[in-house]
């Protein structure tokens, strides 16, 4: 059997990255037999697929197993098993491999756990792997559970399963996604554009970012009254460069919330009612930030009118009607 656990870790290293386990029992299953070296499997191997749809790279090796504490053992992958096969080769012709020293000389209910993190051992997608330990002097295992291992014994891969075992064996690995994507701004509300909004009204955006999600500390955000603005450009889809006179910030409050990382609603609450009839500018500064750095760049910039807007009934006004 095999469990695997999606985990997302701790933001702010160079990638978004998703964490797997693979095991041939529960995860810290206490064995119930064990194996000795002598007499018994020299190596224990099992056998694991890569479906998560991602390569990975695995990052630590754990098993039950005692001997002597020193680091002359060691433990072995290979990358393509083409099935739920033993390894193609004997232990010494492994794709990867290292040494380990075993946490404990005589309990083999104890794991020992192998860091892998600065070793390149990287499993394509879809393809099967075996992985596996240098048995010291006893190694930890289940009752068969339909997971299939294999020990090395008189020369060849020998099938657990045959006497009734599983060698308990489980590894983790992670595959990372670069975010080099920046956040953006989305669900407007006053919409940009829109005409006829309640003085009372509250402004709503959305900072997202889809991968490491929005640092908070980077939203900021201003509303100003630019009804006498004399030069400005707008486009709702940031890129903005903004030039005003004649402006008047509104005063208020932004409420930031952060209960989805990925999708964070902020609520500007002005501190009084909006002057009838007056454009409203908003801006998010384009520092606007998510958890790797990647920066929104341009300020987003956004416009509304407020209602109560006086009808121009100039002559000039009227002429141009007819």
């Amino acid at each position: 059997m095999r469990k695997i656990l999606l985990v997302l870790l701790v933001l702010g290293i160079a990638a978004f990255a998703a964490e797997y386990e693979f095991s041939t029992g529960g995860w810290d299953e206490d064995p119930a037999l064990s194996g000795t070296s002598d007499g018994w499997g020299e190596w224990f191997i099992t056998v694991f697929e890569n479906d998560t749809g991602e390569d990975v790279k695995i990052t630590e090796l754990g098993m039950p197993c005692c001997g002597p504490t020193s680091g002359d053992y060691g433990w072995v992958v290979w990358y393509d098993a083409g099935g739920m096969n033993p390894p193609p080769g004997d232990p010494y012709s492994a794709d990867s491999y290292g040494p380990y020293t075993p946490e404990s000389s005589s309990d083999f209910h104890v794991y020992t756990y192998v860091d892998l993190s600065d070793e390149d051992v990287v499993v394509e997608a879809g393809t099967y792997f075996n992985i596996g330990y240098d048995n010291t002097a006893s190694g930890g295992q289940a009752y068969y559970n339909g997971h299939p291992s294999w020990a090395w014994y008189s020369g060849y891969w020998d099938p657990e399963e045959d006497y009734g075992r599983t060698d308990l064996i489980q590894c983790r690995a992670e595959t990372s996604i670069p975010d080099l994507d920046p956040p953006y701004v989305d669900g407007l509300d006053p919409a940009d554009g829109e005409t006829e909004v309640p003085v009372d009204a509250d402004f709503i955006f959305h900072c997202k970012d889809d991968l490491s999600g929005i640092d908070t500390d980077t939203i900021d955000f201003t509303a100003e009254d630019t009804t006498l603005s004399s030069d400005f450009v707008v486009s709702s889809s940031a890129a903005i460069s903004t030039t005003t006179s004649a402006t008047r910030t509104i005063a208020g409050d932004l409420d930031i919330d952060d209960t989805d990382i990925n999708d964070v609603v902020c609520t500007f609450d002005p501190t009084d009612d909006l002057p009838e009839g007056e454009a409203i500018t908003c801006t998010v500064d384009g520092t606007l930030a998510d958890n790797q750095g990647n920066e929104l760049g341009d300020d987003f910039v956004w416009i509304f009118d407020i209602e109560g807007a006086v009808e121009d009934t100039t002559w000039g006004r009227i002429k141009s009607v007819y």
